[in-house]
């Protein structure tokens, strides 16, 4: 398959790519007729989106496992009878698993091998990219053992492809914030992940850090594919590949520039331990050249990545450029309000699980006592809420278990679709756009900058396995921030605000006790200082020495910040401290507003009275 793509344009990529494909030969060999059509246009596909998992249809290899299942596939799809094929395993072309996969393809697909890369219209590499610089008419298949980059923070298959659908990768960074807080300098070595195109998060499994500078803007095309998971992903040629790294952090490479090969003498190649302080070629063919004297010198000088060996001094160097924030800044963003006072309004909003929306309303209630509609016999969880929150007031819901105020809360938050109502914030569309309106996404995306959420357990709102410095970076990445340092600032200045010991700070949140995890969340929710501070229960299942002491913080943090705090409880207790007016609910409805203090004093509805009644034995 010789006629490869030459172009940034994504026509000319499918349309290039369509004619190399029609023109390969394609006698029937291991694979048949529908695997290779299935392959050739998940091919396609990945081509048009660059580093996206392209799912594809294909029987299993007849081949030993450690063979490459994913890599031999892609191959076979695209392979021609007047292609030339090399084979590499562990940067040799003589291993027992590249001489028989050279073998199959041969005999399969009819086509000519070659050991040199100069002379491969296709390359199949475990492990590496040749070191011989590639050109435009040349395919670089990769063997992926593992093609799913999130699988390593998010185990739900699901959730991963959301994340990918709306590029949320503050994960991916978080675990890179990990490695250095735990080692000082990014670990990982093969499968570092890279953005592709400015778009889709890739992992670079199977080659090592040392080739990942080497597929930015490469001439030609790279193909990966994973035999297990059935998916292929692409870098088209000319496509951007950046490795993700922190603004101060410098991307580096494996070696230094003091190792040699002791064969041939290179020291601008990936190297490898032959024996104990000996290190030779990865890339074997290249070796064998270099001592024959066959390369041409200055073109793999100009592409091998130098730049990027390890540097003390370029790592102080960028920690010391980096522009770094005042942790404290973003408390002093002005807070907007409408012309009416508030920053959170909230228009009549329900809630019906079940069929018949405001048609099961009727009989249903405080009134009759329930929530079960006999119309329809859907369930009334919440129905006509409405209230308005300003800047620097906290609003509390209060009632019994059942009474819908943890309803409303998660249609406000966007758990759950409002069957009825409205939600208006100052920052969104300043105050005219119903936040209902927005689809998903967009929801999300306000939980990021503008809502905060504490959690009634913490490990809904933590990332147990991760430190608590970790958990506040999660939220920070997530709204742009990439300088390491700054992110370390901010951590450390939200966690002494909420008094959790600094010699902390690393520890992973599972090792915390309860009311440490409640301080770490309340950190994390108030990471990007948020307009809106949502508290569900947040002292419920807390020893009450424990409890006290997150509510004096709570009161503190609100008291010094112009937030808008909305507090569902069903503790009195812990309304009165927090919050300036209140909502009592019963059976989905609002049966008494007024002050906190007032209600507290003064209340008026018998179910009032009797939450009040219960609050002071």
């Amino acid at each position: 398959m010789t006629d490869l793509l030459t172009t940034r344009d994504t026509g000319s990529r499918v349309t290039h790519t369509l004619d190399a494909i029609d023109a390969a030969t394609r006698e029937r060999g291991i694979l048949d007729e529908g695997s290779k059509r299935e392959i050739r246009r998940a091919t396609l596909t990945a081509v048009c989106v660059p580093g996206y998992l392209t799912p594809f249809g294909s029987r299993e290899m007849p081949v030993a496992r450690g063979w490459g299942s994913g890599g031999l596939q892609v191959t076979l799809g695209l392979v021609g009878g007047t292609d030339v094929v090399k084979v590499i395993d562990q940067g040799d072309d003589d291993g027992v698993n590249a001489t028989n996969l050279r073998r199959l393809i041969e005999s399969s697909e009819k086509c000519a091998s070659t050991k040199d890369t100069r002379e491969s219209t296709i390359i199949q590499s475990r492990h590496r990219i040749p070191e011989e610089p590639m050109s435009e008419d040349q395919i670089l298949v990769l063997q992926v053992p593992n093609s799913e980059p999130l699988r390593a923070v998010q185990k739900s298959v699901t959730e991963c492809a959301r994340m990918h659908a709306e590029a949320d990768y503050s994960m991916m960074w978080v675990s890179l914030y990990e490695d250095l807080v735990r080692n000082g300098v990014i670990t990982k070595t093969t499968g570092y992940p890279v953005l592709v195109d400015d778009r889709y998060v890739m992992i670079t499994s199977p080659i090592p850090r040392w080739d990942v500078p080497r597929l930015d803007n490469s001439p030609h095309l790279t193909l990966l594919g994973a035999g297990r998971e059935k998916r292929i992903f692409a870098v088209p040629p000319y496509t951007p590949v950046q490795p993700l790294t922190f603004d101060d952090v410098p991307f580096e490479v494996e070696g230094s520039d003091d190792q040699v090969c002791v064969r041939c003498g290179s020291s601008d190649t990936f190297l490898v331990e032959a024996s104990p302080g000996r290190m030779m070629c990865s890339d074997v063919e290249w070796c064998t050249r270099v001592v024959d004297a066959d390369i041409d010198e200055a073109l793999h000088s100009a592409h091998a990545p130098m730049q990027f060996l390890p540097d003390p001094q370029r790592r102080v160097r960028a920690a010391h450029a980096a522009t770094r924030r005042d942790p404290a800044e973003l408390t002093d963003r002005p807070v907007p309000a409408h012309p009416d006072g508030w920053t959170l309004a909230v228009r009549d909003v329900g809630k019906v699980h079940g069929p018949g929306g405001a048609d099961a309303v009727p009989g249903t209630g405080p009134d009759t006592g329930t929530a079960i509609s006999p119309v329809t016999g859907a369930v009334v969880a919440a129905w006509d809420v409405s209230f308005d929150v300003a800047p620097g007031e906290a609003l509390g819901l209060i009632g019994e278990s059942g009474s819908g105020k943890s309803t409303v809360l998660r249609c406000l938050i966007g758990d759950d679709k409002a069957t009825n109502g409205s939600m208006f914030l100052t920052t969104v569309g300043g105050g005219t756009t119903d936040v209902f309106t927005l689809d998903d996404t967009e929801r999300r995306a306000l939980r990021i900058d503008t809502l905060g959420l504490v959690h009634q357990n913490p490990a809904d709102g933590l990332t147990m396995t991760v430190s608590a410095g970790g958990n506040i970076a999660e939220r920070l990445t997530a709204a742009g921030w990439r300088n390491y340092y700054e992110i370390r600032d901010r951590a450390a200045y939200l966690l002494e605000k909420v008094e959790v010991p600094l010699e902390r700070m690393d520890d992973p949140v599972h090792t915390f006790s309860g009311g440490m995890r409640q301080r770490v969340q309340i950190a994390k929710a108030l990471a990007t200082d948020p307009r809106v501070l949502l508290l569900d229960e947040p002292t419920t299942g807390l020893d009450a020495s424990v409890a006290a002491g997150v509510l004096d913080l709570l009161r503190n943090l609100l008291a010094e910040r112009d937030t808008a705090a909305v507090v569902v409880s069903h503790d009195f207790a812990v309304i009165e401290a927090l919050t300036d007016r209140t909502l009592v609910m019963n059976v989905g409805r609002v049966v008494e507003t007024g002050l906190t203090d007032q209600l507290f004093q003064d209340p008026h509805h018998p179910y009032t009275q009797r939450l009040v009644a219960a609050a002071r034995r």
